[in-house]
C-alpha cells in the first residue's frame, strides 16, 4: 500500500519496476474478485486509475489546498518556500542561490537566477509526514515523478493567481 502513496502522483510514463503498483494485474485481479458484477477490462480498468490519478493532481495545482489520502497516506500539497539566499556549512558561508546555466554558460561566469517573477520563491510538492499513520513513515521519502514536478513551474509561470494560492506551509 505504501507503494501506492509513491505512485498517486506519477503519470503514466515508463517507470522503475516496484511490488506494488496501483494499476498492476494483480490488482485488476483482485479488483474483479472483489466485483465480479463490473465488467471492466484490462485497459478499461487502467485508463480509469491514471484518469482518477491525473486529476487528483490537477485538483491540487490548480486549487492549492492540502489533500488528504485514505489509507492513512497523509496528506499533500504544492508548497512555496522563500530561499535563503546565503547558508552556514560546517562554519563555512556560502551562496544558496539556483545557478542559471545558460547565462552562466554566455557569460563565462556563475550567474544566480533571484527567482524575482516569484518574489523569491521556490515551488514543490509537500508531504505531511506527520499526518500519516502508517507504521515507519518516517522512513519513507516522496518524491514526485520529474513531469508532475514541472508541471507546477508551467503553473506559476502561466498565471501569477498561482504564486499566491500556493502556501507556506509549517511542517
Amino acid at each position: 500500500m505504501v507503494r501506492h502513496l509513491m505512485h498517486l502522483m506519477v503519470d503514466n510514463m515508463t517507470r522503475v519496476k516496484v511490488e506494488w503498483r496501483s494499476a498492476s494485474k494483480s490488482n485488476y485481479e483482485l479488483f474483479k474478485k472483489k466485483h465480479p458484477s463490473i465488467e471492466l477490462t484490462y485497459n478499461e480498468w487502467k485508463k480509469i486509475i491514471y484518469t482518477y490519478n491525473e486529476m487528483y493532481k490537477i485538483h491540487l495545482l490548480e486549487t492549492g489546498d492540502k489533500a488528504k489520502f485514505p489509507y492513512g497516506f497523509g496528506e499533500f500539497a504544492v508548497g512555496k518556500k522563500k530561499r535563503k539566499k546565503i547558508i552556514t556549512h560546517n562554519g563555512e558561508e556560502r551562496i544558496n542561490l539556483p545557478i542559471d546555466w545558460k547565462k552562466t554558460k554566455e557569460k563565462g561566469k556563475i550567474i544566480y537566477n533571484f527567482n524575482y517573477h516569484t518574489e523569491g520563491f521556490y515551488f514543490g510538492w509537500q508531504w505531511f509526514r506527520d499526518a500519516a499513520t502508517f507504521k515507519h513513515s518516517t522512513l519513507w521519502h516522496f518524491k514526485p515523478y520529474r513531469l508532475t514536478s514541472r508541471l507546477i513551474t508551467t503553473y506559476v509561470n502561466s498565471d501569477d493567481k498561482y504564486q499566491h494560492i500556493y502556501k507556506q506551509w509549517n511542517l
